[in-house]
């Protein structure tokens, strides 16, 4: 899908925010400025953007926040981390000689360590050397935050195109996050239900939180099997639309990126 507002300037490019999720099939841009109004919204494949998006991703843009895949993530407790021990963290890594990347996330008190895959950090750095990398796990947990009580179980659930993240807390304590490729439906529910069998979790969490490119999922229907309270996550501060477009659009979570970087 591409949509470009009439109000989309060149000009005003230096005041523009590009946000930009890309994974090895599909990459999306959404172009913001400074009033929140959505200017740009583009989805393509990877491998065969067109021509427009060529060039939007030809422009000077400024302020550019970028999330690709991430791996082997790991988390230390903070009262357990030394940053003399950085190069012992990246010998546990699938791939110890790789640049390792870290995140301080203080409000679960903890380092996240994890790797990008180099080809696809490498076209991104190559189109913007300026821009910021957020990794979307990060997004994810920050935007989760608010919806963690301090009591009772809560389940995370964060579909991409044939992955899907989960994430849990328990009584307000972060416990885990993990990544599994799903098919199906069946995919989904086995790594769920196993997830509840290791944590003792006994029927349904109390909330089950999402976030989804695609509001239509099916996937999206099973969840009430998991939990209670099934919540969708978006974006706090949805844009204004200047046009007719699908709902969620502006709203979406990935909208949130560049408040991770502050």
């Amino acid at each position: 899908m591409i949509y470009t507002s009439s109000q989309f300037h060149l000009q005003y490019i230096a005041k523009y925010q590009l946000i930009v999720q890309a994974n090895f099939n599909h990459d999306i841009l959404y172009v913001v400025d400074y009033e929140g109004q959505l200017l740009v919204y583009m989805k393509y494949e990877s491998n065969s953007p067109s021509e427009e998006a060529l060039k939007i991703l030809s422009l000077p843009f400024q302020k550019v926040y970028v999330s690709i895949p991430h791996n082997n993530l790991t988390f230390i407790p903070n009262d357990l981390y030394d940053m003399e021990d950085v190069e012992k963290y990246q010998d546990f890594m699938e791939h110890p000689g790789r640049k390792a990347e870290s995140v301080s996330l203080d409000f679960l008190q903890a380092q996240a360590f994890y790797q990008y895959d180099v080809l696809l950090e490498q076209r991104w750095r190559s189109l913007f050397p300026q821009a910021q990398f957020i990794p979307e796990f990060k997004l994810n947990l920050m935007q989760a935050r608010p919806h963690i009580p301090l009591q009772g179980e809560v389940l995370g659930v964060v579909f991409h195109e044939q992955v899907v993240d989960l994430f849990l807390f328990i009584n307000g304590q972060f416990k885990l996050y993990n990544s599994f490729e799903v098919y199906s439906e069946e995919d989904l529910s086995y790594y769920v239900l196993h997830l509840f069998q290791v944590f003792g979790i006994d029927g349904k969490v109390s909330k089950v939180l999402y976030s989804s490119m695609n509001a239509e999922s099916p996937y999206i229907g099973k969840l009430a099997e998991y939990g209670h309270q099934v919540k969708g996550i978006s974006s706090q501060q949805a844009l204004s639309l200047l046009d007719e477009l699908p709902s969620g659009l502006a709203d979406s979570y990935l909208l949130e990126l560049p408040k991770c970087a502050l």
